[in-house]
């Protein structure tokens, strides 16, 4: 009876080896093989090195994701390719574009290990229509699209559920673009549409969930595209625009109205940029608002807002400057009113901020009389959209580009500046000439290493992150300084770090995850372990110090809980300020419970939150001290020593862009670091705003000040720009 369990034992587990997969001697030519896939970003690049029959080395480069999520993510993924030796991996919560990414890059490095290149034929999809929904851009659910596939093919692609345009106004471009290109090229490896890119994700990822969900193998319809190396010169111009979001729409306007020719370009899939995330600029006295709102009278005394401007800066370097951001707010508002067909109404004027005695001093868009207002203000791309084709009209020749990216300037053999060269979406090179160039590209939120430089840390980016610098690196390249890099960023607004477009929580979860990251009576931890602002060992707090966030180390603070503290809340629910915590514009969704409302799925919302990084679950100081990144003699002595299970809940900055830029005169010229102004380059909006601001304070928080000076600059250097190269 024992030889016979015993010849059973190995029969069973020669059965069980021949299960697993396993890889013949020579699968492999040794070596180290490299390839990269699109996650959320493009260039998620995987090293694989290989002997003959296993992968024994993995290196995983996710530096261009989400820092918090895809970013953070590496590590895991590397460990999960190893212990899979190969492309089956379960991936990371809360990364799933990054996962697929390294899935689809580990899969195709293999396949050059094998001596293929990872073509083939595709695994056949059923004929007939089918649904894929996945996360997007939108706050409030889930993005769903429906697929018709025939004869192995897509044809047809529609998108029957969204909320990406009650979030923002970037979802247009992406279904308008992308489903076209997609359909055409029958892959997925499509570039996503810049400045719609989580929308842009959204429609690709419902499509590879449609195909699996036919029958097929989505990861094999990323097959590459191929990209053009031609050139195309485009020659002529008055002026020429670099960036289209408000200043410069604004700047070319205000040159072709003078008679100019002018070309502008964008990198975006639409023009706007991020004002359209905004509700809209101050105005000081504008005739307009005066008499749609004020009955003909003034309403404001600008001496007093400029006197208040000069003592916030600590300078008058800049007073002729900050003289025409004040006294010019109104009169530029009106002048495109009159010639360009803007529409000022909303709310009526609202009042300052931080002034209370300034109760009118700007003013809110009209929104589109067809969609109306989205949960960041009223939609107001038609606005300038339609100033654009009066604009056009002024002259036969102007015309503008969208996804065309900005690249470098151009100059002739003695230096100077004679246009800019840019890159088409398709891969196209662009050089385009003219005797004068505005730079008006927004900033430099979306560039890391710029962010890094300046601030020593990233930020969420509330809109787009089209704006990577590339103006202000122009300039600088054609001799230009800048002024005030280091004003802090434009926030208003702090939320969790990370907000969850799953369907993982509820809405009404995901409420109460924001409510214990915004509640301001539990202890707050820096990023360096410290007590944050006015919070105590008592866990009471100004409840200002959150709107002041900015102020922050690495822009973020944590609120901490103890075991206790959750306990409390599973069994007596939340206090009275956490059941009021809310953060205007960004709300995960969902509705808080009334005060003393037991919250038994605390642990849940816990556990999510823990996936997506919005939640760090500690059992003891050091350990939390290891997973903030901080000493653990400092946390400790911040937290009373107490040893106990500890719940840090990250609470981040969400930003508008960045305010320091290049050095200005008041004509809008980019100066040298002597002074001397580079007589056919301008710099406007976000790539100049630092001459209105300070280093280590917020840019000038009255309300509307940013987007008012889209206004004033871009009339300003519109106007310049235009004399000079049609005078010069």
């Amino acid at each position: 009876m024992k030889k016979a369990l015993s010849m059973f034992l190995v029969l069973s587990l020669c059965l069980a080896l021949l299960a697993v997969p396993a890889l013949a001697e020579g699968t492999y030519t040794p070596g180290t093989y490299t390839a990269s896939a699109t996650g959320h970003e493009e260039g998620v690049t995987v090293t694989v090195t290989v002997d003959e029959s296993s992968i024994t080395e993995v290196s995983i480069d996710v530096s261009n994701e989400t820092p918090a999520i895809g970013g953070m993510a590496g590590e895991a993924l590397t460990a999960q390719v190893l212990e899979a030796q190969g492309a089956e991996i379960d991936g990371v919560s809360g990364a799933s574009e990054t996962s697929a990414a390294v899935r689809r890059a580990v899969a195709e490095a293999l396949a050059q290990a094998k001596g293929s290149d990872g073509t083939g034929e595709k695994t056949a999809v059923a004929d007939g229509t089918y649904s894929g929904t996945a996360p997007s851009f939108g706050l409030l659910s889930q993005m769903t699209c429906e697929v018709t596939f025939e004869n192995g093919a897509i044809k047809d692609v529609k998108v029957t559920e969204e909320s990406d345009s009650q979030t923002g106004e970037w979802f247009a471009s992406a279904e308008e673009l992308l489903i076209p290109r997609i359909l055409d090229a029958q892959s997925l490896e499509v570039d996503a549409i810049t400045g719609a890119t989580s929308s842009s994700n959204g429609i690709k990822n419902c499509i590879a969930k449609a195909i699996d969900a036919a029958g097929g193998n989505a990861d094999e319809w990323y097959t590459p595209i191929e990209k053009k190396d031609d050139t195309v010169v485009i020659d002529g111009y008055d002026v020429v625009v670099v960036g289209l979001g408000g200043s410069g729409v604004l700047s070319y306007c205000a040159a072709a109205d003078q008679g100019a020719s002018v070309f502008g370009f964008d990198a975006a899939g639409k023009i706007g940029g991020n004002s359209v995330c905004t509700y809209g600029p101050m105005a000081l006295n504008s005739e307009y608002l005066k008499d749609l709102f004020n009955e003909g009278q003034d309403y404001i005394n600008p001496d007093e807002v400029y006197d208040t401007w000069i003592e916030y800066v600590e300078s008058e370097d800049k007073a002729d400057i900050i003289y025409e951001a004040v006294y010019s707010s109104g009169k530029a508002l009106d002048y495109y009113v009159e010639n360009f067909g803007f529409e000022f109404t909303g709310l009526g004027l609202l009042g300052s901020f931080v002034v209370p005695s300034w109760d009118k001093e700007w003013c809110v868009y009209t929104p589109d009389p067809e969609t109306g207002w989205n949960v960041l203000g009223p939609n107001k791309t038609y606005q300038f959209l339609r100033a654009m084709d009066l604009a056009t009209s002024k002259n036969e020749k102007n015309q503008y580009m969208t996804e065309l990216t900005g690249e470098k300037l151009l100059f002739d053999d003695d230096g100077n500046v004679i246009g800019v060269q840019a890159k088409y979406y398709d891969g196209t090179t662009y050089e385009i000439y003219g005797k004068t160039v505005i730079l008006a590209t927004g900033g430099f939120l979306g560039n890391h290493e710029m962010m890094m430089e300046v601030y020593g840390s990233d930020l969420n980016a509330m809109g787009d992150t089209v704006n990577k610098g590339a103006g202000i690196k122009m300039g600088q390249s054609a001799g230009g300084a800048t002024y005030m890099l280091h004003t802090l960023p434009m926030v208003h607004i702090s939320q969790v770090a990370n907000i969850i477009r799953t369907d993982d929580l509820t809405p009404d979860q995901k409420a109460i995850l924001s409510a214990l990251a915004l509640t301001t009576d539990m202890p707050m931890v820096t990023t360096g372990g410290e007590v944050w602002g006015n919070a105590n060992q008592s866990g009471t707090q100004d409840a200002a110090v959150s709107v002041e966030i900015v102020f922050a180390p690495d822009f973020m603070y944590y609120n901490i809980y103890t075991q206790d503290d959750i306990d409390n809340i599973r069994t007596k629910g939340l206090s009275e300020a956490q059941s009021q915590a809310t953060s205007a514009f960004l709300s995960q969704g969902g509705t808080l419970p009334e005060p003393g409302t037991p919250v038994e799925d605390i642990d849940t919302i816990l556990e999510v939150g823990a996936k997506f990084n919005d939640v760090l679950i500690a059992g003891s100081i050091a350990e939390l001290a290891e997973k903030i990144g901080c000493d653990a003699a400092v946390l400790s002595e911040t937290l009373g020593g107490v040893e106990t299970t500890y719940y840090a809940v990250p609470v981040t900055s969400w930003s508008y862009g960045t305010v320091g830029g290049l050095d200005v005169d008041v004509n809008m010229n980019v100066l040298r670091e002597d002074g001397s102004p580079i007589a056919n380059l301008y710099a406007v909006g976000q790539d100049s705003e630092g001459v209105c601001n300070i280093d280590g304070k917020a840019y000038t928080p009255w309300g509307g000040q940013a987007q008012s000076w889209t206004f004033v600059s871009g009339k300003i250097a519109g106007t310049a720009a235009a004399t000079v190269a049609m005078n010069g």
